[in-house]
């Protein structure tokens, strides 16, 4: 009788006991102290009487945190897209982004009384990943891919009468109103140039067109190149860019 006894509690002592492979004090029911070899699937998941899952091809193992079993599921694609990824509602995506230099000078007269000017020979694009910029020697516009904050910037080099304030920003040709701009006083000759700077972060939507455009009260110049003692470069550059 008690042999029976010791063999009952001894098999109920090695079915409730911890497995250790290469350790003498394992820490969980099975603890590998070395490495595993799996020839065939992982199954996680399930219980007592169901069988756990495989998962599909191409899915990954995911922690699901302490005591709970792990589950498979999609490794985050990255992007392809030439630009900056930003994650939008958890997944990767690649922020639209527009940089366009101009090629060329551009005048245009007064502005008064009449819409601002549509700014010509923004035509050296520096990058559009979504191809939803065009520009001519006499027109530009741009639409955005998705509802959502983007940040203007404009570098605009400018020579027009003393005592003018010229205007610069991105205009909604939609509603036919200005949703960024700024300005300045002109307080230099005709001959010389004054640089207007724009930052701003703004919402754009899909179903409108937008435009890089400026106005003044006088005639004015925008010059594609500054120039003077240590040489030329681009100095007039305009860019959108998706930030959320």
């Amino acid at each position: 009788m008690k042999k029976a006894i010791f063999g009952i509690l001894l098999c109920s002592s090695v079915l409730h006991a911890q497995l250790g492979v290469g350790t003498p004090t394992p820490q969980e029911t099975l603890h590998i102290n070395g490495t595993l070899q799996v020839t065939d699937g992982i199954y996680v998941g399930g219980n007592a009487t169901t069988k756990g899952s495989s998962g599909e091809w191409g899915q990954v193992l995911q922690s699901n945190g302490p005591n709970k079993a792990p589950s498979w599921g999609e490794l985050a694609k990255v992007p392809e897209t030439e630009g900056t990824v930003i994650i939008v509602n958890g997944a990767f995506t690649v922020a639209q982004e527009i940089t366009v230099q101009m090629s060329a000078d551009f005048t245009n007269g007064s502005t008064t009384g009449g819409p601002p000017a549509i700014i010509g020979n923004l035509t050296n694009v520096i990058i559009d990943n979504t191809s939803s910029y065009r520009g001519t020697r006499t027109n530009n516009s741009f639409k955005v891919e998705a509802d959502a904050l983007y940040q203007i910037k404009m570098n605009i080099q400018i020579a027009t009468d003393r005592g003018a304030s010229p205007v610069i920003g991105v205009w909604d040709n939609t509603l036919e109103k200005w949703v960024a701009r700024v300005n300045d006083y002109f307080d230099l000759p005709f001959e010389e140039f004054q640089t207007y700077t724009l930052i701003a972060a703004i919402p754009l939507l899909t179903t409108h067109i937008y435009s890089f455009r400026a106005a003044n009260t006088s005639s004015f110049m925008i010059r594609h190149l500054s120039r003077g003692e240590t040489g030329a470069g681009p100095v007039s550059q305009v860019s959108v860019k998706r930030l959320r």
